[in-house]
């Protein structure tokens, strides 16, 4: 986890970790350079299992920050996880038991909802659960929210994220990768994923460095197709994105991509979300 300012949010994604109900697990949270309470909020857990990390060059970015993190671990596998989601209570137990099942997986997701606010649920992130499915489209992008990320470790290693890919570090990855790893998804929503607001510059940014991979990796008829048909559909949304940044709408029609939540979904997330915010406390393990 790399947190920058996060301090109104972390809590409740720490909290989501620190009640998992597989227990062997470490957490690696970086501190890239914030300037709010998030290191006081992180530097209050009495929990071992928890390595917080501090350093003085300041801002460095998420691509630097998640390498880090990746050097850091010891564990078999590393989960991702941004400091403004919310893991559900299984949410590691169950990609464990996958990657145990199925060695042939490099990097697995999870299914998700898309949440705002205090916990309002506006929709589902769109998730195909086998690595075709996955990769259908990857001049458009790969369905596999970064959130719920769980991988081999020594596919990480192999595959570090880079610092010219901003805003779109994880999506280039897959597009870097993809032709040499195997992909999947759970069905099951196992993470509630924010979506706060909708910027369209920060967002624009990121779909200029993804069409600027696109075109890097023309070398025949098929691929210039993939980049100009990237082009295309990143344009489109990133005009689409300025209305709605204008319009301050976030909402389940904010994005057309995004599905609905049905009443199982929103059941499960309404107790995940209960049981975490009635424990305003973190929980300690010494």
């Amino acid at each position: 986890m790399s947190a920058y300012n996060a301090s109104g949010t972390i809590n409740l994604a720490l909290r989501s970790i620190l009640s998992q109900t597989y227990q062997n697990w470490e957490l690696i949270v970086v501190d890239d350079g914030s300037t709010d309470r998030t290191a006081e909020n992180v530097s209050c857990i009495q929990d071992s299992r928890v390595r917080f990390i501090q350093e003085p060059s300041g801002n460095r970015g998420l691509a630097a920050r998640l390498n880090q993190c990746v050097r850091l671990a010891r564990g078999q596998y590393i989960a991702r996880m941004d400091a403004d989601d919310v893991a559900y209570p299984q949410r590691l137990e169950r990609q464990i038991q996958f990657l145990e099942e199925h060695r042939d997986i490099d990097l697995l997701g999870t299914g998700a909802v898309i949440f705002k606010g205090e916990g309002e649920i506006i929709g589902c992130y769109p998730t195909a659960s086998s690595h075709e499915a996955i990769c259908r489209r990857p001049w458009w992008g790969f369905p596999l929210a970064h959130p719920t990320w769980m991988g081999k470790r020594t596919w990480f290693l192999s595959h570090p994220y880079s610092d010219d890919d901003t805003r779109c570090e994880d999506q280039a990855l897959l597009l870097q990768s993809f032709s040499r790893s195997r992909f999947a998804a759970l069905e099951e929503v196992l993470l509630g994923y924010r979506v706060d607001a909708i910027e369209a510059g920060k967002l624009g940014r990121g779909r200029l460095n993804y069409c600027r991979r696109l075109l890097a990796r023309v070398h025949d008829l098929s691929s210039l197709r993939w980049a100009m048909m990237g082009i295309g559909v990143h344009s489109a949304a990133l005009a689409r994105d300025v209305v709605l940044q204008l319009s301050r709408a976030v909402g389940s029609e904010s994005r057309r991509s995004w599905g609905s939540a049905g009443r199982a979904e929103r059941d499960q997330w309404q107790s995940v979300w209960t049981g975490l915010v009635r424990d305003d406390t973190v929980p300690t393990h010494g």
